[in-house]
């Protein structure tokens, strides 16, 4: 592999992934899901832009990276008789479009089984159930799929949990799902006694430490599509943003999503 998902849109001089790019990495990472969910029963729990990584599929790099290597050697510092660490180098850039194929990588933090605690993800990433201290399941993958899609896609965070003073806030984290996906209900919030931090009792929002919900709909802050692609794309990232876990969609039927025609040529 040769290259992050997250260095092959920096290509892009708008620093974004087209629409065919986009769900061609879709269309690998939400399979990579399909088997790890349904078939070995495998949370990720860490897909990020850097975790997802491009196979070399222009084989001329290889020679090319091999020369380099033996007429300039990459700078090492021995440790001792049985470490030395080297220097790395990167790989060139493929010639006539040989990206390579979007492999979902790094399970460090992957769990086994269908139910967890603790606080997993990356922050922006972080389904609502993680914040909450609930139990958690394959779906917080989903989760993080719709706003790794954002920044791919819209070159922006969908979500920055920051507060006024620039420090990441769970509270405005929460504020701002609100602000996309409305109040979730009282049964949902009964699921945590941690959800009464932001909640009050009849379910409403308590502008804990005087954070506000911001009025922010999806469809504001989505500036690259209109009309009907508009619609279906934000369809589509709205069937993985669901407070209620078992609500929102598996891979497998992500895969067959409106949105996702024509991810793979020819099929």
């Amino acid at each position: 592999m040769h290259m992050t998902i997250r260095e092959l849109q920096l290509q892009n001089p708008s620093k974004r992934l087209n629409k065919q790019i986009l769900n061609w990495t879709l269309f690998n990472l939400l399979s990579a899901l399909s088997f790890l969910h349904d078939v070995a029963k495998v949370v990720h729990a860490d897909i990020n832009p850097s975790n997802i990584m491009l196979s070399v599929d222009d084989k001329s790099l290889l020679p090319e990276f091999e020369k380099a290597e033996a007429e300039q050697p990459s700078a090492k510092k021995v440790i001792n008789e049985t470490r030395t660490i080297y220097g790395s180098r990167k790989l060139g850039l493929p010639k006539d479009s040989l990206w390579g194929q979007p492999i979902l990588c790094d399970f460090g933090e992957a769990r086994i089984g269908d139910a967890h605690n603790g606080l997993v993800q990356p922050v922006l990433y972080r389904a609502p159930e993680v914040l909450f201290e609930m139990k958690w399941s394959y779906s917080i993958d989903i989760w993080n799929v719709a706003a790794l899609i954002w920044d791919l896609f819209e070159s922006k965070h969908l979500f920055h949990a920051l507060d006024e003073a620039q420090e990441v806030s769970a509270t405005h984290h929460i504020a701002e799902m609100v602000g996309y996906l409305g109040t979730p209900s009282l049964e949902y919030q009964r699921r945590s006694q941690v959800t009464k931090n932001v909640f009050d009792d009849k379910g409403h929002w308590k502008g804990a430490g005087g954070v506000a919900v911001p009025e922010m709909p999806l469809e504001q802050v989505e500036t690259v599509l209109e009309g009907e692609e508009k619609r279906r794309f934000l369809a589509f990232v709205r069937k993985m943003l669901k407070w209620i876990p078992e609500e929102r969609r598996q891979a497998t039927e992500l895969l067959t999503d409106p949105w996702m025609e024509g991810a793979v040529p020819g099929i």
